[in-house]
């Protein structure tokens, strides 16, 4: 197999799914799809009625009360976006669903979902019709009046579902609403690949949402027409004869395919290439699919991929299960892959809207997310209820197949490829070409002990996350938990509520409690012991590359020394000490002070930055003694007993202090009310209720005081310094709180839709 170009390859890093039946949850919805479970929804009279559809619509014989519903779209989580209960009910719920998609997404890609400033994220989306303005709001005249014209239309209007997640996310890159009817959210994903190809951004979002309330729970079947007369959507079925709407989103998050790689993000899939065209007035008419154009668009696309149609294994079609469409689709097709050899492995096809439905602006970005998890599991899945292919489907002497059952998906040449295709009604068209993605070997991880954040806008969301997270640790290797760890430390945002766990046999049961604003305040002093022990800290030097690099230095710098067992012993303690504190302030915390006894007195210049650790060594050990040069502190240094350790430039003061055996301590009390953090073997039990004592002498110890201190409020969650090589995972995403905002529709005269 030839090598292609991995410059123009973007890699699919993150991916957030609201399928009907299988709401916020991939694994559910690939469970769906691989077993060809039907999502839609059949309805009762007295439901229809109760929800407003007039009762003469509902007993027409032409009228079929089904839809692939999304539940729960009636709700959100207003606390989590800083919204009001009545902002909230007033919103198109398409783009509430589409915020909550662009928050999943980035989590699962293992990025915080509300970005730093001058990051360059970019996002591409588009929603369907805001039948819920028309049916729900407009009638609802008091609601009107108290939103004014502006609040409306900034809560409704579709210009603004892209640049309401750019704002609530801190999103700095371009941000697009994206409108192409059906093939919204595929073309949202060519934009957003091209972007970043460009360089325009860096990461970027794309997809789409179609949601529709209760009031249009139904259709009127026309024979001919893109409706079913049962509520079945059968692509390519010879029993097809229409699709059937639903509701529904996604959202994919895409880097460039090198800097994922470099930044150790999860590759679920790569984008070779992409292509968007318009049929322009080559066809029957405007809502009638256009050959040539759909010729066109795929054969563009896997030109832009340098990919042979030979290695494509799987087609996810557009495939709507009309009497026009599936026959058109398939000629368009065989337009471009009738050139493949016929020895060569069968290409599948494909079809989403046979298990969701037809979702509209969702359904591009439904179709790659679906292609996506085929490609990761390494399946074909089947098309839900085909039976008898169409016989106007003319698959004789093709390529091309209709998968009753699922089978394993077999490389072709060596690869895994698919392509994706979306068309619009009005004639844009749009294809993706995916690959699989690169085997990535796991990084090991020596021991099991991992500190692990959790936190939520409330405390019950907290609870949530929380229980979710546990679950998750369980029955994961090392190196997987290093990585869980990593992700959600740094790809988290960090909230209110808060619980911290280490794992492993130190682990211990967490609880929720909210960060405190009086605790931050108070601050953090470092007492440095002057107690401990290189072997007893084997841990820290496996996991912490600050700790590390202190330990290393130290040995180098006594290698060649004839030190005597108790000058070594002395030695050892103070590079513990400073490795320990200078991986406390790697992580984030910024001491108010330090204080210590003895060696941890010298260990106290190192950190306040008076002295090297290499000059401290030659202090204790009494070599090159005239070569210590001393500087000035950077931060308050005291003895045990709380005074000011004031030596300045004076050699024997510090060789003194040295000399002096670890003290318990009583401490600065003019720093009094402060958190002391106590480093090295433990000398001090208690310091009295106002100054509350959190060991760091060991591995496991150090990582509950950390732990202690980030749930507290007192440090924040630190950079990647501790973590360098570990890789992104998914892990458990938000569980957002389902609160219903809602406006019913008043019980008037509803028309039901009659077009898609």
């Amino acid at each position: 197999m030839a090598e292609l170009d991995d410059s123009a390859a973007v890699a699919v890093v993150g991916m957030a799914v609201r399928a009907p039946g299988a709401e916020r949850d991939l694994d559910l919805f690939w469970h769906h799809v691989v077993n060809g479970v039907d999502a839609v929804t059949f309805f009762t009279p007295e439901q229809l009625i109760g929800w407003g559809v007039p009762k003469d619509m509902v007993e027409r014989p032409d009228f079929v009360p089904a839809r692939a519903v999304l539940r729960g779209a009636d709700r959100f989580d207003h606390r989590l976006f800083s919204y009001s209960p009545s902002d909230s009910a007033l919103m198109d719920p398409q783009q509430r669903i589409l915020l909550e998609c662009a928050w999943t997404a980035l989590e699962h890609a293992g990025y915080p979902p509300v970005a730093a400033d001058g990051n360059r994220i970019g996002v591409y989306v588009g929603t369907g019709l805001n039948v819920y303005l028309l049916d729900n709001v407009w009638p609802n005249e008091r609601a009107v009046e108290a939103a004014g014209g502006l609040g409306l239309i900034i809560g409704s209007d579709k210009d603004f579902a892209a640049t309401r997640i750019a704002y609530k996310l801190n999103l700095q890159g371009p941000a697009l609403a994206v409108q192409t009817a059906c093939s919204t959210s595929l073309v949202a994903v060519h934009q957003a690949a091209q972007a970043l190809l460009t360089y325009d951004v860096d990461v970027a979002l794309a997809g789409g949402a179609t949601v529709a309330p209760p009031t249009r729970r139904g259709h009127l079947y026309e024979p001919g027409g893109i409706f079913s007369a049962d509520g079945r959507c059968r692509a390519f079925d010879a029993a097809a004869d229409g699709t059937v709407p639903g509701d529904g989103a996604g959202v994919v998050v895409l880097k460039r395919l090198g800097d994922a790689l470099r930044d150790g993000d999860t590759v679920h899939a790569v984008i070779r290439g992409t292509a968007v065209n318009n049929d322009g007035s080559r066809k029957a008419g405007f809502t009638a699919p256009g050959p040539t154009g759909q010729t066109g668009v795929i054969s563009a696309a896997l030109s832009v991929a340098d990919v042979d149609p030979e290695t494509v294994g799987l087609i996810e079609t557009h495939g709507t299960g009309t009497a026009l469409g599936d026959p058109i689709e398939v000629a368009a097709l065989r337009q471009v892959f009738d050139s493949v050899r016929p020895d060569r492995l069968p290409c599948a096809l494909g079809a989403a809207k046979s298990v969701v439905g037809h979702l509209d602006t969702a359904a591009g970005v439904i179709g790659l997310i679906k292609t996506v998890l085929a490609l990761k599991h390494r399946v074909i899945p089947p098309i839900a209820h085909l039976l008898t292919p169409n016989p106007a489907v003319e698959l004789d002497g093709s390529v091309f197949e209709l998968p009753t059952t699922a089978r394993s998906w077999e490389p072709i040449d060596g690869v895994r490829r698919a392509g994706v295709s979306a068309f619009g009604i009005g004639g844009t068209n749009a294809h993706v070409v995916l690959e699989e993605a690169p085997v990535v070997r796991p990084r090991p991880r020596r021991h099991v002990t991992e500190l692990v954040l959790v936190s939520a806008k409330t405390a019950a969301v907290a609870q949530d996350s929380l229980d979710r997270v546990v679950a998750s640790v369980a029955g994961t290797t090392p190196g997987e938990l290093a990585d869980l760890a990593y992700t959600l430390r740094t790809g988290r945002a960090e909230l209110p509520w808060r619980a911290a766990f280490l794992t492993g046999a130190h682990g211990s049961p967490a609880t929720v409690r909210q960060a405190d604003a009086k605790a931050r305040a108070r601050g953090v002093a470092l007492y440095l012991t002057g107690a401990g022990e290189l072997t007893g800290n084997r841990p820290n030097y496996d996991a912490d590359p600050v700790y590390r690099r202190v330990v290393d230095e130290g040995v180098a710098l006594l290698r060649d020394q004839n030190l005597d067992e108790a000058v070594r012993e002395r030695c050892d303690r103070l590079l513990a000490c400073v490795g320990l504190a200078r991986s406390l302030r790697s992580r984030g915390l910024a001491p108010r002070a330090v204080a210590g006894a003895g060696i941890g007195a010298v260990a106290c210049a190192v950190v306040a930055g008076i002295m090297s650790v290499a000059d401290a060594l030659g202090l204790i050990c009494g070599t090159n003694v005239d070569g210590i040069r001393l500087g000035p502190a950077d931060l308050p240094v005291h003895a045990s007993d709380g005074q000011p350790l004031t030596g300045g430039g004076d050699l024997a003061y510090w060789r003194a202090r040295a000399a002096e055996p670890p003290a318990p301590a009583t401490l600065p009390v003019d720093l009094d009310p402060v958190f002391w953090i106590e480093v090295g073997t433990s000398v001090t039990p208690h310091l009295g209720p106002d100054q509350p004592v959190l060991p760091a002498d060991r591995h496991a110890r150090l990582l509950a005081t950390v732990g202690a201190l980030w749930q507290l409020g007192v440090i924040g969650a630190w950079d990647g310094v501790l973590d360098t090589g570990r890789r992104r995972l998914p892990a458990p995403t938000y569980p957002f709180a389902a609160t219903r905002h809602y406006l019913d529709a008043p019980a008037t005269h509803l028309d039901t839709e009659r077009h898609h």
